[in-house]
């Protein structure tokens, strides 16, 4: 204790566990304050310990702070998929994506590509995506090119043997390799798994593994089989994007493969994702096709979905080839969907639009007015690269 100031005034330095307090109190040099100073000194240190002791544990005993939201942000992201995404991404060729950045005039902020179960986790190319801000998704198709390349063969009355090994643990290691590797990456990535389960086209759908007879069934417990494992290694950063179908001539409308039975539960999904496309007026294979607007693309879907969990959702796949039906065309489709995005599906945070010439021409610019009518549309600021953004 000493005097530092000559206005009468005591200024006590008091180091406590490492925490400066200073005191002040006028004082006038008379006896009776004196002796006043020496009875409430020691009351007044006992006092700072007693609160800076009740800080302290209120400090320790404070829950961390919550983990942001999964889709918590304002918007939508703009994704896609590149036409050459399989062969260009996996090694870090990344210009078909600036190449889209530079056509449409806005940044892609996901990209979607096709690894199989030949594959390790491409971690540079998810690294290349990352230097970027761009997140990466990853549609990981459950069958070996090597081995057989066609993954929409006929099955035997059994079902798919992929599915009979994963669940006899016989791809264990490969699994586990893949979420060590995953979460070696340490940054959000979307993997995409038996996706389109509800169509009649793929080895990992209900209609090729029991239908009727457990073929729901048979695709929840091979997709919490994998899931667990993730876990298991800690792959946190792995975000699960379960996908259904949404309407189409080519899948089951019977009870048995309403979306519903194929949900693994909430523990088991990050994001709810949606695939639809319009075919109309014909697919490849020369089948007439009805004319689907958006919302016949995603409007049941989307709400049969948001009744399953609360997750964020994205369209995972979608897009139009070029057609003409009452007085409309893609460009028309085009604008329509994204003001439906925007005004009407507000749990949708992120969409991938399919640019390929595939089945159709599916790609934004697969006619001058269909660029425009893309390039007006991701140029609202709703549209965004990144939550950052917002």
């Amino acid at each position: 204790m000493h005097e530092v100031r000559k206005e009468n005034f005591f200024h006590y330095l008091v180091t406590y566990k490492s925490k400066i307090v200073t005191w002040k109190y006028e004082f006038y040099p008379t006896a009776m304050n004196r002796s006043l100073q020496k009875v409430l000194f020691p009351l007044f240190l006992s006092l700072i310990g007693f609160l800076i002791g009740c800080s302290e544990s209120q400090e320790k005993s404070s829950p961390p702070p919550p983990a942001p939201k999964e889709g918590d942000w304002q918007g939508c992201i703009i994704g896609m998929y590149p036409e050459n995404g399989n062969e260009k991404i996996p090694g870090g060729d990344l210009h078909e994506i600036d190449d889209f950045d530079a056509l449409t005039g806005k940044k892609v902020g996901s990209v979607v590509w096709f690894p199989t179960w030949d594959d390790e986790f491409p971690t540079l190319a998810c690294n290349k995506l990352a230097e970027r801000g761009i997140i990466p998704h990853l549609t990981w198709e459950l069958f070996w090119p090597s081995q057989d390349p066609n993954n929409a063969r006929q099955t035997s009355p059994e079902g798919y043997q992929g599915f009979k090994e994963v669940l006899e643990g016989k791809h264990d290691a490969y699994i586990d390799q893949f979420a060590e590797d995953a979460k070696a990456f340490d940054k959000m990535v979307l993997i995409r798994f038996l996706h389109e389960f509800n169509g009649n086209w793929y080895v990992w759908s209900g209609n090729k593994n029991g239908k009727a007879d457990g073929g729901a069934a048979q695709v929840v417990a091979v997709w919490k089989y994998v899931v667990d494992r993730f876990k298991a290694k800690g792959a946190n950063n792995v975000k699960w994007l379960w996908v259904p179908h949404g309407p189409s001539i080519d899948m089951s409308t019977e009870a048995w493969n309403d979306v519903g039975n194929y949900w693994p539960g909430d523990a088991y999904v990050d994001w709810i994702g949606l695939d639809g496309y319009n075919f109309y007026p014909k697919d490849p294979w020369g089948g007439d096709r009805p004319f689907r607007d958006f919302d016949n693309c995603f409007r049941k879907l989307y709400d049969d979905c948001a009744k399953l969990g609360n997750q964020p959702m994205m369209i995972a796949e979608f897009g139009s080839g070029e057609f003409e039906y009452e007085g409309s065309d893609k460009a028309a489709w085009i604008t329509d969907a994204f003001t439906k995005i925007k005004t009407d599906y507000p749990r949708i945070k992120i969409f991938t639009w399919f640019n390929i010439n595939k089945e159709l021409d599916w790609r934004v610019n697969s006619s001058p007015e269909a660029l425009a009518a893309f390039k007006a549309a991701v140029n609202d600021p709703y549209f965004i690269t990144s939550p950052a953004e917002k």
